[in-house]
């Protein structure tokens, strides 16, 4: 799970970056339109996020390779998870924020 993990959340960035190209593509820069940049910046830490998370999934994958995570020592990974979920509640609160902010 965690090797599926690490693949699905790098996919999730590249297909920021995707985004990122088509907005460039219909003319919506990071400077200019103050709504393009406020997209921009969200985004932009929403992949930041993503990718120390990755990261962190990366460190857990190798101590698991390495047997330093087990049944008996499952702080690394209990920790990984804890990172996780603390990122899925802030962007799905700061969701709900913007969206009622409108």
């Amino acid at each position: 799970m965690v090797v599926l993990t690490t693949i699905l959340g790098l996919a999730f960035v590249v297909s920021q970056y995707l985004g990122w190209k088509d907005l460039v593509a219909r003319s919506v820069y990071l400077v200019g339109n103050p709504s393009g940049s406020f997209l921009y910046i969200i985004t932009g830490l929403h992949a930041l996020h993503l990718l120390s998370a990755v990261v962190f999934l990366l460190f857990v994958l190798y101590a698991s390779f390495r047997n330093k995570v087990n049944s008996k020592n499952t702080v690394q990974i209990e920790i990984c998870t804890t990172y996780w979920h603390f990122l899925g509640l802030l962007w799905v609160y700061l969701y709900v924020f913007l969206t009622l902010l409108r």
